[in-house]
């Protein structure tokens, strides 16, 4: 069954909406990842600075692990931001280069994905960099 010009614009249009959404969301998750894990990091220091001096503490080796994940997190997220940008950058080139669209779209896809990596990693060492701070602070709170 072919679809009017009326219907052909209103998918074009949801698509368009679609895409929105999805790029706002992205900026968001890269903005909280950001404040979640500087956050972890500003709490531990101030953690330890007021609460449970590094002198005192036990189990250390917990904190410094919880603080390279987040480190890791940061950068990760730095990183994966500069790569879009990069990659956004090259999709522009290729439209002006008047690269074929399936071979634009065919890269745009591979892109993608490597971003979409970058981010699932991101989320992964935030989930075990507030694992581990959450278990020092428990760790040097009950002793």
């Amino acid at each position: 069954m072919e679809m009017s010009e009326e219907e052909i614009q209103g998918w074009k249009d949801y698509r368009d909406s679609l895409s929105e959404l999805k790029s706002k969301s992205d900026d968001d998750f890269e903005k909280y990842i950001n404040y979640i894990s500087a956050g972890g990091l500003g709490l531990t220091v101030t953690f330890i600075d007021n609460i449970v001096p590094l002198k005192e503490a036990c189990n250390i080796w917990v904190i410094a692990i919880g603080w390279i994940l987040l480190t890791t997190t940061l950068l990760l997220n730095l990183y994966s931001h500069y790569k879009s940008s990069k990659f956004s950058a090259d999709a522009i080139d290729d439209v002006d280069n008047k690269v074929p669209f399936d071979v634009i779209i065919k890269n745009r896809n591979k892109q993608n994905k490597i971003i979409t990596n970058y981010n699932i990693w991101s989320l992964r060492t935030l989930i075990l960099g507030i694992i581990f701070v959450i278990a020092f602070v428990i760790l040097n709170s009950i002793l």
